[in-house]
């Protein structure tokens, strides 16, 4: 039997679904269930990107790649390690103990962040590069 995913605000899903793990039981198989975070919108991908930008063109040493990384490391893996179990477990045994902070800057460039962020730990990193810059003496705003 064939994998498949029910979306449990649609009616006719609801009476499926227990069709479908009968049916799996029936087969000699356990089912699971699992819950699927909403990802990143569009529009938030937008965002992210127009910040570091905003960023940047303030910055007189600074290019967008350079507040990319900083922001992902400085801002971004502290969200995902608050609510990401295996990013944790992952960062705190091979990144964190052994490489220099320039280093982990680098290291932003190949380790995802923000592409693993769901739409409200993305809506959490939007808010918190806004405030932290804008502390920082910054513009920078969600409409640019």
């Amino acid at each position: 039997m064939s994998e498949r995913k029910f979306d449990l605000s649609v009616e006719q899903d609801q009476s499926d679904i227990w069709d479908y793990a009968n049916a799996l039981q029936t087969d000699g198989h356990r089912p699971i269930f699992e819950r699927v975070l909403p990802s990143r919108s569009g529009n938030q991908n937008d965002m992210v990107y127009a910040i570091y930008k905003q960023i940047a063109d303030q910055a007189d040493d600074s290019t967008v790649v350079d507040i990319k990384r900083e922001c992902k490391l400085r801002l971004g893996v502290p969200i995902l390690r608050a609510s990401n179990e295996r990013f944790k477990a992952l960062y705190d045994k091979s990144i964190r103990p052994y490489l220099t902070y320039e280093e982990k800057l680098l290291a932003m460039d190949i380790l995802p962040v923000s592409s693993l962020m769901t739409k409200p730990q993305c809506s959490e990193y939007i808010d918190v590069m806004i405030r932290d810059y804008t502390a920082m003496g910054y513009s920078v705003t969600k409409d640019a």
